[in-house]
């Protein structure tokens, strides 16, 4: 008497990994809302958001996926924003140091001012030695 032969089961396929096309949009904080495509024949990657309308495009090579673009946007929003914050405390610095020439130059102008109605004597050499030391 023989075995029976058990059948052998098909070797599972590997899942192959997909990237995403939709992303977060990080304007309006909507999930889900920005599309990203890519156009490899013009070498150029459009990214729009459907509720707030925001729009990015960058340039792409035959390497780049969506998630590259989105991430491009990214960088961008984060160096306009780290610019405009440079920008706004070079504006408090100057401020702040226009403010502080101005209480100078007001302190000084106060100073010649108190300085021409009372005089000092002037100084005199021989008022720092008492002549009853030298006997």
């Amino acid at each position: 008497m023989g075995k029976r032969k058990s059948s052998k089961r098909a070797p599972a396929g590997r899942v192959k990994k997909v990237l995403d096309t939709q992303f977060d949009c990080v304007s309006c904080f909507h999930e889900k809302s920005i599309n990203c495509k890519l156009d490899y024949d013009q070498k150029v990657g459009h990214l729009q958001c459907r509720m707030c309308g925001v729009a990015y495009t960058c340039a792409i090579n035959y390497l780049s996926h969506a998630v590259d673009v989105y991430h491009d946007w990214i960088d961008a929003c984060e160096a306009v924003n780290a610019s405009a914050k440079a920008a706004k405390s070079a504006a408090l610095d100057r401020d702040r140091d226009s403010s502080r020439r101005d209480r100078d130059r007001r302190d000084r102008d106060d100073d010649d001012e108190g300085s021409s109605s009372r005089r000092r004597k002037p100084y005199d050499l021989d008022d720092r030695y008492d002549d009853e030391d030298d006997d």
